[in-house]
């Protein structure tokens, strides 16, 4: 088990031993090394110590979930404003990240039986929609951020990686 799942782990316990609300904070972190965990395959026994510290708080540990699944959705959701995907300097990296991020935080919220909102669900369907146009329409040659459509046309790339 990661250092990191750790800390998220003893976190939750500690609070559920306190009595005491996780915030969205709380749930970003579990939720996000859980899900690189599963990736991995080394999440049964951080998935049962998981269920076993939410028990006694688990009304604010569903809510606390269900706001940072909202929010990452909403980030996501957010980066592919069209506004922004004209910009030169849009950042894709960016982009990528927060969808690989909400990756593992639905992972995660699925091996711990939540899920997105019906709300939600047809939010990132729509993202993923657009975001895979934008994409298309960046390797075809077509629409704004071909390269070959000239300096300036498009979006640049940053490497930037937001945790």
């Amino acid at each position: 088990m990661s250092a990191g799942l750790e800390a998220a782990l003893t976190t939750l316990e500690g609070l559920a031993k306190r009595e005491e609300k996780p915030s969205h904070y709380v749930a970003r972190h579990l939720l996000i090394e859980l899900g690189q965990a599963l990736d991995q395959g080394e999440a049964q026994a951080a998935i049962q110590r998981a269920r076993a510290a939410a028990g006694p708080i688990a009304a604010a540990w569903r809510t606390a979930v269900e706001t940072e699944l909202s929010l990452a959705c909403g980030e996501f959701a957010q980066s592919l404003d069209p506004r922004y995907l004209a910009l030169p300097s849009y950042d894709l990296e960016y982009t990528r990240g927060a969808r690989a991020r909400l990756g593992d935080r639905l992972r995660a919220a699925e091996a711990l039986g939540f899920a997105l909102q019906p709300r939600e669900t047809e939010v990132l369907a729509l993202a993923d929609q657009v975001f895979e146009a934008f994409l298309a329409r960046r390797a075809g040659g077509t629409g704004p951020g071909n390269p070959s459509e000239g300096p300036g046309s498009g979006p640049r790339e940053h490497n930037q990686t937001h945790r």
